[in-house]
């Protein structure tokens, strides 16, 4: 796809012009300079065809932030290396002497450019484009992003300037029309309501994210696997601040990975940037198949760990824990007393997959996430009614207990659901089942069924009369 980067100092609106574009609140806006440092990506649709839009930081020569450096660097390189079509944006209120020193540098580029005048909010404001004429680029577009003025005018410059440089339009229309068409193929060809489901299963896209305290390696472990530099990894505590999603094939499998800014306790969240960053991070553990916990092996596993792994297993989503640092872990730690240790502090999570890793080492991270779509592809198995029943009614003989006088009895098993796997066992008295039993049962079927890393659902049902004798 075609990629637009949108360029710029803080606090012109690029977060919010991203945001029209993707169509959502993707992109975290805030009165506060220097929100975004990641970049964000979004896919946008214009006149049938379909584009990515590039969010970066903003750009500013020298800066109090201790991050500036590494922020401009990341932007600049987005600039030079992923975009076919640069919208650089300034502030209509504010002229500033970096608006020129990084129109200057980005013109080396040799890429199309578009200049963005933003905060045209009123019929009064179109004297101030004036100023800007003299950056020397010759496609400009005055607009409000947060009103949603001049939108329309921008993508038909876009457009136009693309064809002007030689981009073939007619073609890139054509590439979402073939895949519209083969989809209508596929449908028809579909007799099978059940097996059309299954085969979208098969083809989904594998939803993973990466959550943890801050300074926990999450930025590293998403830099590694995708083998470029799409966070910051810094050692200051709260880097990252959108959640950032990278979309790859790993091992024949499409994952959608999201780093997710760190989740620290509520009484620690003192501005409004980090309340909003932590909701993203919440969000995108709901948005989830699978949760990779990143625990640092030094500080081990704290009670804040406990609260975001409560966080994962309250949304029901897969979930494994990966102890970072392992290189660097104190001399004399074996992982069987550490994997114990872990098991010991937090119990509830003994159907977790637990590993060590490195996460600036590639090997590390590819089997920690070969470890979580393993977990994915579990939450999404089917079973037959008649292997669950059995399974269960041999767990029965092999240890039973009365239930409402008479010895407990289990009819069928049926399964209710995937992501996660949610099963209906159909007994006689469900509702005199105690916890230790259950807690029996849940265990047989985990190791029956392989279902290591993901939460089940049991149902415990009470027959239809008609079926009673």
């Amino acid at each position: 796809m075609i990629n637009i980067a949108i360029l710029g100092r803080p606090n012109v609106g690029k977060s919010t012009l991203f945001n029209r574009f993707a169509g959502r609140r993707k992109s975290i806006v805030d009165p506060t300079a220097g929100v975004t440092r990641d970049i964000s990506m979004a896919k946008t649709y214009i006149d049938d065809i379909t584009f990515n839009v590039l969010d970066t930081g903003g750009l500013l020569d020298i800066s109090d932030d201790t991050l500036n450096e590494k922020v401009r660097e990341k932007a600049l390189k987005a600039a030079a290396e992923d975009a076919d079509i640069l919208l650089f944006l300034v502030d209509a209120h504010e002229s500033h002497p970096d608006d020129r020193h990084f129109i200057n540098t980005i013109r080396k580029l040799n890429k199309p450019i578009i200049l963005v005048i933003n905060k045209i909010d009123a019929d009064s404001h179109n004297s101030l484009i004036n100023e800007f004429y003299s950056l020397g680029i010759n496609d400009i577009v005055p607009i409000s992003a947060e009103h949603n003025n001049g939108i329309d005018d921008l993508r038909e410059k876009i457009l136009e300037v693309l064809e002007r440089v030689g981009i073939d339009l007619e073609a890139e229309r054509e590439k979402n029309t073939i895949v519209i068409e083969d989809n209508e193929e596929e449908y028809d060809d579909i007799e099978d309501e059940e097996k059309f489901d299954e085969e979208f299963e098969e083809n989904k896209i594998i939803n993973i994210a990466i959550v943890g305290k801050p300074n926990a390696g999450k930025s590293t472990l998403l830099n590694t696997l995708i083998e470029k530099d799409r966070s910051i990894v810094s050692n200051i505590a709260g880097t990252t601040r959108d959640s950032i999603d990278e979309t790859f094939n790993f091992k024949g499998d499409d994952i959608c990975l999201v780093d997710t800014a760190g989740i620290r306790k509520k009484k620690n969240v003192n501005t409004d940037i980090e309340y909003y960053s932590v909701n993203r991070a919440i969000k995108a553990i709901e948005a989830s198949d699978v949760c990779i916990l990143m625990l640092d092996v030094f500080e081990g596993l704290t009670d804040q760990d406990k609260t975001i792994a409560n966080l994962i297993i309250e949304r029901r989503k897969g979930i494994v824990i990966a102890a970072n640092k392992w290189d660097i872990r104190d001399k004399g730690t074996t992982w069987n007393d550490y994997e114990a240790y872990m098991k010991d502090a937090f119990p509830i999570l003994n159907y977790a997959f637990y590993a060590r890793v490195c996460a600036t080492r590639k090997n590390d991270a590819d089997k920690l996430l070969s470890l979580a779509v393993r977990v994915a592809k579990t939450r999404f198995q089917r079973f037959e009614t008649h292997a669950l029943t059995e399974t269960m009614v041999r767990a029965t003989r092999e240890y039973t207990i009365s239930a409402g006088g008479n010895p407990f009895k289990i009819f069928y098993v049926t399964q209710t659901g995937v992501n996660p796997p949610a099963f209906a066992i159909f007994c006689n008295h469900p509702h005199k089942l105690n916890s230790h039993y259950k807690r029996y049962l849940e265990n047989r079927f985990r190791e029956m069924f392989d279902f290591r890393g993901t939460p089940i659902i049991l149902n415990f049902r009470k027959r239809g009369k008609k079926y009673d004798s």
